[in-house]
């Protein structure tokens, strides 16, 4: 049953994955590279530590992953300001998930600073119980781990959870994991590629408790 809901963060609380492409190349460009949107797509679900690894080994790349993050994050904050109170329907359903008593989490291939720089700024880090980041695991997504610790300090078994992804890889995670999948639909994932999602929908519109219940 529904005991817990684990959103990813980029593409699924905020509509960020576009800053994060035009701040990745503000600073590839230094280094003589550009980052197709097809590279991006690529890309999606990956943690910076492994789009660093992958940009190492495709072009050579060295950039150290604290240094690159830091400024990466202070580039897209400026760029997402338009970005950061503008979902209503996000922000009623949150609503929603409290008031049925459901433990809310953040398992975001981000970084600990930043993710609570942008959580923050939209002013929701106060529905949120329990956020892990890139920073906690050894393995990224597509492994399930940063979604199994998630549950882990909820206090929830993985298979009363649904995560909330806009990525393959995160999709594949989650039911590596055991868990429900929700896909949000962006124009960086096809619907084959999120198939394997128990549900796609394309905003918190589409989507309350009693339908999330049903999954089960």
């Amino acid at each position: 049953m529904l005991k817990a809901i684990i959103f990813d963060m980029d593409g699924v609380l905020i509509n960020s994955t576009k800053y994060i492409h035009e701040a990745h190349n503000s600073l590839l460009k230094k280094s003589g590279i550009k980052i197709d949107e097809k590279e991006t797509k690529r890309c999606l679900g990956l943690s910076l530590r492994d789009k660093l690894l992958r940009w190492k080994k495709e072009y050579g790349l060295v950039y150290e992953l604290k240094d690159f993050a830091a400024r990466s994050a202070e580039i897209q904050f400026k760029l997402m300001q338009k970005e950061f109170k503008k979902d209503k329907e996000l922000r009623r359903f949150l609503s929603e998930v409290k008031k049925n008593n459901i433990k809310l989490a953040i398992g975001t291939g981000s970084g600990r600073l930043r993710a609570e720089m942008i959580l923050k700024a939209m002013d929701i880090r106060k529905y949120l119980d329990v956020i892990v980041t890139a920073d906690e695991v050894e393995n990224h997504k597509p492994h399930p781990d940063i979604f199994l610790k998630a549950a882990k300090k909820l206090g929830v078994n993985p298979k009363d959870c649904v995560v909330f992804e806009d990525a393959a890889d995160g999709v594949s995670a989650a039911k590596k994991g055991k868990m429900k999948a929700v896909a949000m639909k962006t124009v960086y994932a096809t619907n084959k590629e999120l198939k394997d999602a128990d549900l796609i929908i394309k905003g918190y519109k589409d989507i309350d408790v009693e339908k999330l219940k049903r999954l089960w």
